[in-house]
């Protein structure tokens, strides 16, 4: 199998981008930028002459005839040539002539009493009113009395008029019109349908256009990235939106064997750097057929029938091989590569270890020890090892490094992170004086239990070196990976301790702690600690294997004020976490329920619960509503 082994055939697929956490705040989330994301991607904005981009500009009546062409079922339908002039500043070839034409032939604009249609004129409101009204299937039969008037109420009424703030004979600019067709798509028509599902367009529950149903429409890929990569992509990339791992990042951090798609009309890429490496245990059902494959202890499906092939009895992968996978986006295979032509190393923490029966590659079966690590990226990668040449326990620190197609296992015995200082900035870009790269990898680990986190989740947190488990930088100095011993607290479930039970068996520690966490009931056996432990009320559960690891006790202050991101006492504000429980505690009980049903201050006494201070990673992870 070659090095550069590519998925070849380019296809359109489905892309999901999570929009929730820290990494939104890098995506498109300004109202303002969504608009104009959606009218790019949709193609509205953009004539014969290029993008309306400038969003001060006015638009012209030229411009906008075409503009309400983009916006209807004529779109990519009207001849760029005419043969007839219309008007007497509308020659035949006047690059706008046919998009005019439409516009006229239609009933959407008109021209002028003295027989001109003045194209480089600016359109005016009024002017755009009838377009978009037309556009809805609205005539001049449809109004009584003053049609202009009847067709401004109904500009209003429909709701076109959001965000827009001039009046009927003022010029539009670009983001008037921006905002006028984005209104235009969620509006109703004549006949009562949505006018983006006329065009084809999917929309949600409240009627707006669903932006991702429009970005699978453009989406292309995957490619896997190699020296002539950049020739594949047909716009160019010096003014490119790169987002790498999902995060806002640039054309010079996508490497060899990245996964990446593109939308040619949004002129953004998506790069994708998610490696598996490991032994190829199983192919399922079989290699007749291949849907899926079992590597490093892991199941993973196929994105496209290329990849898969490479594992039928057509391809070069077989069972036994080492490979490393190159997944691109939900996690599915876009393409193998082996350990021959990829040189590569893991390192991560060993949280779980045992022995088991392997089969070899002429069916002889073999007991084997095995270790699990997981990595920065929280992938975990099963290997197995010589345990007469290492002592491996839970909690170490391993390195697995494939070359050559040979796999070998080390424990590293200590690690220096070569960090200067242990502040991360205000932005969570920096730890200390050392940059975080823009696809960097967080995973906080407490025991056998991690969470994968985004560098804005760090943002003003101080830790000290014993934190850092292991990190790792590119060849810019930048951190690329970084594993951090209970740093968060995220490891841990928050909510209520509501019942402690001793055990029926005098001799037995198995003590019984019931609770509340997200609003839902449950028990779960444990070791006590300490009394302390057992008072009911706000807790941290350590949970670990259906078993009670720990109980963590959280510190009481008294709410002053609050809103969506924090709540303050009389002199500090406290940050929320992103799943924090908020409980109404009435007659002995505690009943579940939202912080916007329990707000007003007036009626409700708060007390929120935090588990460590903020410049150490804490955050508010429980509230609890009294009636005043």
């Amino acid at each position: 199998m070659g090095k550069k082994f590519i998925a070849g055939l380019m296809i359109a697929v489905s892309f999901a981008m999570a929009v929730s956490g820290p990494i939104a705040a890098n995506r498109i989330s300004a109202k303002s930028d969504t608009v104009n994301q959606i009218m790019k991607s949709i193609g509205i904005m953009k004539t014969d002459q290029g993008y309306l981009s400038n969003g001060s500009d006015i638009v012209n009546r030229g411009q906008f005839a075409q503009l309400l062409v983009n916006a209807s079922i004529y779109k990519g339908k009207v001849a760029k040539d005419t043969n007839v002039s219309l008007y007497g500043d509308v020659k035949q070839d006047y690059w706008a002539a046919a998009y005019i034409q439409t516009a006229i032939n239609n009933g959407w604009m008109s021209g002028y009493l003295d027989g001109n249609f003045k194209p480089e004129k600016g359109i005016t409101l009024q002017e755009a009113v009838k377009g978009v009204i037309s556009l809805l299937g609205y005539t001049n039969q449809d109004f009584s009395g003053n049609i202009l008037n009847g067709q401004m109420a109904l500009y209003q009424s429909k709701g076109l008029d959001k965000n827009i703030k001039k009046t009927r004979t003022q010029y539009l600019t670009v983001n008037d019109c921006n905002n006028l067709f984005y209104n235009l798509l969620s509006a109703t028509t004549k006949d009562g349908k949505i006018y983006a599902q006329t065009l084809g367009y999917t929309v949600d529950a409240k009627g707006n256009i669903d932006y991702m149903s429009i970005i699978n429409n453009d989406l292309k890929g995957p490619i896997i990235v190699d020296e002539d990569w950049k020739s594949d992509i047909p716009f160019s990339l010096t003014n490119a939106s790169i987002y790498l791992d999902d995060m806002r990042s640039s054309i010079k951090d996508i490497q060899d064997y990245d996964v990446i798609y593109y939308s040619e009309d949004l002129e953004t890429i998506w790069a994708y750097d998610n490696k598996v490496t490991g032994t190829l245990e199983q192919i399922y059902p079989d290699s007749i057929n291949p849907q899926s494959v079992k590597v490093a202890g892991k199941e993973y499906t196929f994105e496209t029938s290329e990849a898969s092939m490479e594992f039928s009895t057509l391809g070069s992968v077989k069972k036994g091989d080492v490979v490393t996978l190159l997944l691109g986006k939900n996690d599915a295979i876009a393409s193998v590569i082996s350990t021959y032509d990829y040189d590569t190393s893991i390192t991560g923490i060993a949280v779980e270890k045992g022995t088991e029966l392997i089969e070899d590659e002429n069916g002889i079966l073999t007991v084997s020890d095995y270790v699990v690590i997981v990595n920065a990226a929280g992938n975990q990668h099963k290997v197995h090892y010589d345990n007469t040449m290492l002592n491996m326990y839970k909690g170490a620190l391993v390195r697995v490094t494939y070359s050559d197609g040979k796999t070998s296992v080390n424990m590293i015995g200590s690690h220096e992170p070569g960090i200067n200082d242990y502040l991360f900035s205000a932005d969570g870009n920096y730890l200390g004086n050392t940059p975080l790269a823009s696809n960097v990898k967080i995973l906080d680990i407490n025991e056998n239990k991690y969470v994968n986190i985004y560098p804005t989740r760090l943002a003003n947190v101080r830790i000290n070196r014993d934190m850092v488990l292991y990190s790792e930088k590119n060849e810019r100095g930048a951190i690329t990976q970084l594993i951090l011993d209970n740093v968060t607290g995220d490891t841990y479930d928050y909510g209520i301790l509501t019942e402690f039970t001793y055990p029926m068996n005098a001799m037995s520690n198995a003590y019984t702690y019931s609770y509340l966490i997200g609003g839902k009931a449950g028990s779960i056996v444990g070791d006590i600690v300490s009394d302390y432990d057992t008072e009911i009320g706000p807790k941290g559960f350590l949970i670990i294997d259906n078993e009670l690891v720990e109980i963590k006790n959280l510190t009481k202050v008294s709410v002053q004020a609050l809103n969506s991101t924090y709540v303050q006492d009389t002199a500090k504000k406290y940050p929320l976490a992103e799943d924090y429980d908020v409980y109404l505690f009435n007659d002995g009980k505690y009943v579940a329920t939202t912080i916007d049903k329990i707000s007003n201050l007036s009626k409700y006494k708060l007390s929120a619960y935090y588990d460590k201070e903020p410049a150490y990673g804490g955050r508010v992870r429980v509230i609890i509503a009294e009636i005043r």
